[in-house]
Formats: C-alpha cells, sequence, structure tokens
C-alpha cells in the first residue's frame, strides 16, 4: 500500500524548509515502513508505503507529518 500527498506552500523556500525540519524527525521508520518525503517549487510531496497489516501505522505516519507541516506552516507565516 503507498498513499502520496502533496502541501503546497507559499514559496519554493517555504517548502524546502518544512522539507528540511522534517527529515530527523523520519528515520529509524518501522520494518516494513517506507517514508519518502521531497518538495519540487513550493510543493511538499510525501509517500508512504508499508505491508497491508501496518496500515494503521502508515496512517498515524502521515497525521504526524502532516501536523509538522501545519505547524511549520504557521510558524512561518508569522515570520
Amino acid at each position: 500500500m503507498e498513499i502520496a500527498v502533496e502541501v503546497t506552500f507559499p514559496s519554493a523556500s517555504q517548502a524546502r524548509a518544512a522539507v528540511k525540519a522534517l527529515i530527523p524527525d523520519n528515520v529509524n521508520l518501522p520494518e516494513g515502513l517506507t517514508l519518502s518525503m521531497f518538495f519540487r517549487g513550493k510543493t511538499v510531496h510525501v509517500a508512504i508505503g508499508s505491508r497491508l497489516s501496518m496500515m494503521a501505522t502508515a496512517a498515524s505516519t502521515l497525521d504526524e507529518i502532516l501536523e509538522h507541516i501545519s505547524v511549520s506552516r504557521q510558524v512561518m507565516a508569522q515570520g
């Protein structure tokens, strides 16, 4: 199973900053879970792959990533 999400930021520099901030949090994933995260232009691309038996873990991981992206957008909007 693979879940892919794209989130657009106001600028490419903000998208890059969001990815750089999230990368350290997404190491040492559980076995059977894969994560790809990168930015292209103003868009952050996130893809999570998992075995069907780990769907709940994949959904939880995606929820956490989206929450962190939301926080980073709020922080950047204040700056």
